[in-house]
């Protein structure tokens, strides 16, 4: 007889790896971790030539936090992607490739241990019945999937309205995670006339594209105008003896340093010019939009899409509420199992993050590396029954 998983994890990036190592932390013995590429995450796979806005001692802190990172850390060979990281600035940002690199190694080494069996797949149900998971896949898994609990760690992906084509229909809408990556922008623009942008947003992937644009423009091999619509001033996280306020929201990093030195300073006129849409978005967006030829949306992330939940035969995905403080999931709005607890099921990663309250009470949610690995060291004993 097939036995059943303590869980099945679904999502193999920094969350997936974060929630691995806190299964194995609590004691779990048998876990099927479900991926269907295997590439680390968006971040492996998309943003290796980002800074990150995580310093090396924070990402040390946290692998170390658990005991099973810390054994897979001693176990592998010297040099490593951790001793790199080690010989690094502990008080400096790196790109993340370096943090890719850590992850991509601590994968491995979980995917090396005797209680993890890997699958590549991608999960499209997830039914409860008689409080055990039966999932199925595609490509079918060549043995019944039934597990104790699952934990979805399915990522997110950025938001792409297209509200501008009401006020420009011919904008060309540039994909905001190219955009971010240097290496690929000026493909993205002609050489032989100029190009003016708007960039919606000025969150750290809007203040992102908005610095690799300019620097761009300031190359001289493409005429770049960037217009970038912001509904309030830049915001920075401030660094305080009692942490970090608006650690999850605000600029850090390198991003954060170019930000201040530019755009706060003498940004060239140029280049770059700032429109306030708070008060009328509309007429900003009538006024302007028609000046430009591309544009970018830098307005947050959205949930990848989940399996298809099922709870005693009834479908439920769709009206499933995230818990952000429990990481479990709650039925909403549904006939007879509005509330409902939903046994054994839990999201961790950028689609599921905690919620957490900065030192002067501002309510975020928790999202990076570090955070994912803390999310889960803090909630392990509630997903195996003992919190």
């Amino acid at each position: 007889m097939q036995p059943v998983y303590d869980a099945v994890v679904v999502g193999a990036g920094p969350g997936g790896m974060a929630t691995v190592a806190a299964l194995l932390d609590a004691g779990a013995q048998k876990v099927l971790w479900v991926d269907p590429a295997w590439q680390g995450g968006r971040l492996n796979s998309l943003y290796r030539e980002i800074s990150s806005n995580t310093t090396v001692a924070i990402y040390l802190k946290a692998i170390n936090s658990s005991t099973t990172l810390r054994s897979i850390i001693d176990s592998t060979p010297s040099p490593n992607a951790v001793t790199k990281l080690e010989a690094m600035d502990h008080n400096s940002t790196c790109q993340l490739s370096v943090a890719g690199d850590m992850i991509h190694m601590l994968i491995e080494g979980l995917l090396a241990r005797p209680e993890v069996e890997k699958l590549t797949a991608l999960v499209e149900e997830a039914h409860l019945d008689k409080s055990i998971w039966t999932l199925t896949t595609t490509p079918v898994s060549p043995t019944p999937i039934k597990s104790h609990r699952t934990i979805l760690s399915t990522g997110s992906h950025p938001r792409t309205p297209t509200t501008h084509q009401n006020y420009n229909p011919n904008l060309h809408q540039l994909d905001l995670d190219t955009c971010m990556r240097r290496s690929l922008l000026p493909d993205l623009l002609p050489r032989n006339r100029p190009s003016t942008i708007a960039v919606i947003g000025n969150s750290h992937s809007g203040i992102l594209v908005v610095r690799n644009l300019y620097e761009l423009a300031q190359a001289g091999d493409r005429s770049v105008k960037i217009i970038n619509f912001h509904r309030r001033p830049i915001k920075y996280a401030i660094y305080t003896d009692e942490g970090i306020i608006f650690d999850n929201t605000g600029l850090k990093g390198a991003t954060a340093e170019w930000a201040r030195e530019v755009l706060e300073n003498s940004p060239d006129s140029e280049i770059v010019q700032f429109v306030d849409d708070g008060e009328d978005e509309n007429a900003a967006f009538e006024e302007w939009l028609p000046r430009c030829t591309h544009v970018v949306w830098a307005v947050g992330y959205e949930q990848n899409r989940i399996p298809r939940v099922f709870v005693e035969g009834r479908r439920v995905a769709g009206t499933v509420q995230f818990d952000m403080r429990s990481s479990g999931f709650r039925v909403d709005g549904h006939d007879g199992l509005d509330g409902a607890v939903v046994k054994g099921l839990y999201g961790v990663g950028i689609a599921f993050p905690e919620e957490v309250e900065d030192p002067e009470g501002h309510v975020e949610a928790a999202v990076g590396v570090a955070k994912f690995i803390a999310f889960t060291q803090r909630v392990k004993e509630r997903w195996m029954g003992r919190g």
